[in-house]
């Protein structure tokens, strides 16, 4: 039976399927949109690179051309905002804005058609006359359902406004409302090949989605309005008051109401989406229905098809989390922008808070910064092998802009970020290059108390701004320029504070050792943004000095430099090997492999490869994130326990280390005071309280069987493989428990049923407990499995479910039975993930402490020094001092030979500089050295892409200069570019796993990663695996001849 709901679904489809059909438009448009100006940092510099590489016949000088910083304008759709997106999401981000400013051109009222009539182009003085189906063939063609019929009042001339459907009508006419906005923004991105999808909301509103490779999730996108991923806009900033948002692709469909809203389970929300549909039950066969029939009609591949069931499954996910907690993470309380303000009013979406008085004009948004010490991601690598001698660079960038961007790198890699009218200071282990702190403070008094921690010759660089907007009078005290005494600095050799406090300059940069004033420590004032860079010559490693890995969970490399190589471990080994088996090829290949040594540690997870880092950032991924980095350390600040041991057990990153609060008051009355227990399957049970026989379980599994049942007895070795799997490999704690709860006829079958059983179980005698369980639990039949929330008692899943999935599970194997329990784990109360998130993070922030330092004397003494107590021996000596002072030295300076007028001189001399020593001490140079440069840079875009050529050249040199390994990348890479220009609109085409066995043929080799981000392709992590990918804003066309000349040049040498 059709509902109100079909008809709404079905005109979303019909918009989405628009899309794809009209292959000319897609290319007209991708081929009018202006990549330069949009994303000049991705493509100006890499694509004048390549040119450079196809017209100079000369390799060397094509690398020289590309190497090096290279200037390019700033984009005139730039945002402070811009720096939470990266690539494809960055590009989506400005074609928003692009599309809001230069395509389409909202209309309330059209202007008035007659050329001759002046003073309407605004279309002010339009007056309606009602609506009309289409007559004219323009009208029909261009899909226009209705037509809006207006008078002007001025010259009385009837204009008309069609409401065009038509893509290609709505590209010629290029004006509209919220409908048309959205319909060809959506043709714009289906053009640049983002996978779209259009959303209706039945309040009246249309926007699209659009799904991030890199974030793994759909991003809101509104053309309307110039904005992306503010998801919140519509309840909380224009107080719209949802139903239903239904969003569609041409070959999917799917309910995404609760993205928008945090009022679904609401009684108000709830009822105005029973005008559509009589329940939620209905409501979500609508959808399932709806969506298997566009699938079917759609053709789609098996490919396609599960990975729309995967975002699906991670959709729902994420939405049954966000709607628990009933509020918006953040507030947004800004109205609409776009249309007129009399409109927005009739629409009831001026925002929370409005006043109809207030200028229409659209306001740029500064995000402002919360005050406060800010602790930025620590990075920890070793020295790139590419500097030569031990070489180390750092340089320090200040910026002239607002917002936030790195503004320190060492060996290239960005670990601190700039902080307006703050202070960011970065700390490097003066053996290693390990980069050992990194914090940003508000004020110098706080830079100076920290480093006042550090010990001496540690490499210290720092930089501060102040921001556009000055603090005010009021506020002098919080600005980073509060007076301290510059005293507190003596340690900092060439840093003078005295110059800080009273320079009105607005940059402050600085490169330094601690205790030692260098030749190369460079400190420099400036009101203009200017780059800081020093090279440094470290001080060799004592041959004692040890290094170890450390992990970091849920921590990925901003990038990746190779695979572990096959004749190390092959690929389809390392997919299945565990945690202790990929530690032995890693270190094993370290040993080995003569490139090994321009790698930091690497990256891996369950079911996928080990992939080597080299020196790079490292991003921090969510609690549940399987990905873990392991990267070399000085020994001393890797903690005694951090170590990964056989059967895949680590000491450090297994089992969370806190306590479950389970319901004891109610497992207690339910079970009884006491569980027979056992220690394996063989042993004779004994007597334990029921708190301390269930204790740290996360779910608890009531098992009714008895031995004369005989489906019992084939389903308990079964659920035994079932408990095994899960205590031997998935979670010996913190996992699941299960108790027998017997329906045998005497004591005697339960004890010699029992005695197969690995489980906890309820004495036979309780047989009253038993009953009443089951009849709780709604048990009519045995055997029979009840999944228990350990912390509220609540059922997770219900024993006409959970024997079929254990059986399911056990017949595909271990990875089957872990999904199958982290499944049982998703679909506790929120109440309940939501404690053990708290728990989790109370246990995260005491590791992080013992891994920084605290607790941990063995890291205090590496990462701290001593700082013994002032006092009254360190003041400047007093007249009588030096008087002793001189005695002291002349009988000295007279035995050795001089004369005693000249020695009572030079005693006078010595007394009198050790009395300027002590309210100043001279620091030494030290032996490590350098040098440093100040470079001035205008405030704009800077990147220092390797060209093609030179990433060649060092692809060719790290694997033996061995021709077949350079044609096989190079000639793989090509094959993929040629898929993507057949049909540049197909995602499929542009997004490849790392571990694909096809591009296995470029990631196996030493330095192919290098290779591949000269060919601008970009390689990030997914939940599963590394992922490379070809962007959208990438020439396709130009970088086919790159790869031709390229694959020419090895195949003729």
């Amino acid at each position: 039976m059709a509902t109100p709901l079909h008809g709404r679904i079905d005109s979303a489809i019909r918009t989405a399927k628009q899309w794809e059909s009209d292959k000319s438009l897609l290319t007209e448009i991708r081929e009018s949109i202006p990549m330069e100006l949009l994303v000049p940092e991705l493509v100006c510099a890499r694509e004048a690179e390549w040119r450079s590489f196809l017209n100079d016949g000369d390799d060397d000088i094509a690398a020289a051309v590309g190497v090096g910083a290279a200037t390019v304008a700033k984009s005139p759709y730039f945002r402070d905002d811009d720096v939470n997106f990266e690539g494809d999401d960055l590009l989506l981000k400005r074609l928003t804005l692009y599309f809001k400013s230069e395509v389409m051109k909202w209309c309330n009222q059209p202007p008035c058609c007659n050329s001759t009539c002046t003073g309407n182009d605004d279309g002010k003085k339009m007056e309606s006359k009602g609506m009309r189906g289409p007559m004219t063939q323009e009208e029909k063609t261009g899909g226009a359902s209705r037509v809006e019929v207006y008078n002007c009042t001025l010259c009385n001339t009837e204009t008309t406004f069609p409401r065009f459907n038509s893509p290609r009508a709505l590209l010629k006419s290029k004006r509209g409302r919220c409908g048309e906005f959205a319909n060809l923004f959506g043709t714009y991105c289906r053009a640049l090949g983002f996978d779209t999808r259009y959303i209706l909301d039945f309040t009246d509103h249309v926007w699209v989605e659009v799904w991030s490779v890199r974030q793994q999730r759909w991003l809101h996108a509104d053309s309307c309005e110039g904005l992306i991923d503010r998801p919140n806009m519509y309840e909380q900033g224009w107080g719209k008051n949802l139903s239903y948002a239904v969003g569609a692709t041409h070959d999917s469909v799917a309910d995404v109401s609760k993205r928008y809203t945090r009022k679904f389970l609401s009684d108000d929300f709830q009822t105005r989406r029973r005008e559509f549909s009589p329940n939620e039950v209905m409501s979500d066969q609508v959808f399932m229905q709806m969506n298997g029939t566009v699938r079917q009609m759609s053709n789609i591949v098996k490919g396609r098809a599960e990975e729309l069931d995967k975002r699906a499954k991670m959709e729902e996910k994420f939405f049954n989390t966000v709607q628990s907690s009933g509020v918006w993470d953040s507030e947004y309380k800004e109205g609409r922008i776009s249309g007129s303000l009399a409109w927005k009013a009739a629409r009831h979406e001026l925002g929370k808070g409005s006043d109809t008085s207030k200028t229409e004009e659209k306001k740029d948004r500064d995000d402002k910064a919360s005050p406060g010490e800010t602790s930025f991601w620590v990075e920890s690598f070793l020295p790139s092998p590419r500097c030569q001698n031990n070489e180390l660079t750092i340089a320090v960038r200040p910026r002239a802009s607002k917002g936030t961007t790195w503004s320190i790198e060492v060996n290239g890699v960005p670990c601190a970020a700039s902080l307006a009218n703050g202070v960011a200071v970065v700390i490097v282990d003066e053996l290693t290059g390990c980069i050992l702190q990194s914090n940003a403070y508000l004020d110098w008094s706080s830079v100076a108390s920290f480093l006042n921690t550090v010990p001496d010759g540690r490499i210290v660089a720092l930089c501060s701004y102040i921001g556009d907007e000055k603090v005010g009078e009021e506020n002098n005290e919080s600005t980073n320029k509060i007076n301290c005494s510059a005293a507190k600095f003596g340690r900092l050799g060439g840093f003078d504070y005295d110059k800080v406090t009273s320079s009105p300059k607005d940059f402050v940069s600085f490169v330094g050792r601690l205790a030692f004033y260098p030749t190369w420590s460079s400190f420099h004032v400036s009101s203009e943004s200017s780059s800081l860079e020093v090279s440094i010559q470290l001080d060799k490693p004592a041959a004692s000095t040890a290094y170890k890995l450390r992990s970091e969970k849920n921590t990925v490399p901003a990038a990746v430099f190779t695979r572990l190589p096959d004749y190390i471990m092959p690929l389809n080994t390392q997919l299945l090997a565990s945690n202790y088996q990929k530690r032995v090829a890693f270190e094993a290949y370290m040993e080995k492999d003569s490139n090994s040594s321009a790698i930091v540690g690497y990256t891996t997870r369950s079911e996928a490869p080990v992939a080597a880092n080299g020196p790079t950032q490292m991003n921090a991924e969510s609690e549940d994130s399987s990905w873990t980095t392991y990267h070399y350390l000085p020994d001393a600040i890797v903690p005694d326990d951090d170590v990964v041991e056989e059967k895949n057990k680590a000491k450090n990153s297994g089992t969370p280390n806190f306590d479950i609060p389970i319901a004891d008051d109610y497992f207690m009355g339910l079970l009884g005071s006491q569980l027979l227990v056992k220690n394996d399957s063989s042993s004779t049970p004994t007597l334990l309280d029921t708190s301390n026989a269930l204790a740290n379980s996360r779910l608890v599994a009531l098992y009714f069987s008895a031995s004369w049942c005989t489906p019992c007895r084939g389903f308990t070795p079964m659920l035994i493989e079932f408990y095994n799997v899960l205590k031997e490999e998935v979670a010996s704690t913190h996992g699941l428990e299960i108790v027998f709860v017997s329906s045998d006829r005497s004591d005697g079958e339960f004890q010699q049923y029992y005695k197969k059983m690995p489980f906890r179980a309820m004495q036979f005698s309780q047989r009253d407990l038993a009953q009443r369980a089951k009849s709780l639990f709604g048990v009519r039949g045995i055997p029979s499995l009840v999944i228990i929330d350990s912390l509220s008692g609540r059922i997770v899943v219900p024993p006409d479910e959970s024997r079929r999935e254990v059986h399911q599970a056990c017949q595909y194997g271990e990875k089957a039975i872990e999904r199958l329990f982290h499944s049982w784990l998703d679909k506790v109360p929120e109440e309940s993930k939501s404690m053990i998130d708290i728990l989790a993070l109370s246990c995260a922030e005491a590791d992080e402490t013992a891994k920084t330092g605290g607790g941990n004397t063995k890291a205090e003494a590496y990462l701290k020094r001593t700082v013994e107590k002032e006092t009254t021996s360190s003041s400047a000596l007093s007249k009588d001092d030096i008087a002793i002072r001189v005695k002291e030295l002349f009988p000295r300076l007279v035995a050795q030979g001089l004369a005693p007028n000249e020695a009572a001189a030079e005693a006078i001399k010595q007394a009198t500089l050790q009395q300027s020593d002590t309210k100043c001490k001279k620091l030494d140079a030290g032996h490590m050295g350098g040098e440093s440069k100040v470079v001035t840079q205008c405030d704009s875009a800077v990147t220092t892409n390797i060209s093609v050529a030179k990433a060649a050249n060092i692809f060719y040199s790290m694997n033996s200069d061995d021709k077949n390994r350079a044609l096989t990348v190079i000639s793989t890479a090509q094959k993929y570019v040629a898929n993507v220009q057949k049909d540049p609109t197909n995602p499929r085409f542009r997004n490849f796993r790392l571990s694909n066995k096809v591009f296995d043929k470029i990631t196996a080799n030493t330095g192919s990663m290098e290779l591949l981000e000269s060919l601008n392709f970009s390689v990030f992590h997914s939940d599963i695996d590394f992922v490379a990918s070809i962007p959208l804003s990438v020439d396709l066309e130009l970088l086919g001849k790159v790869l031709d000349k390229a694959l020419k040049k090895y195949q003729s040498t």
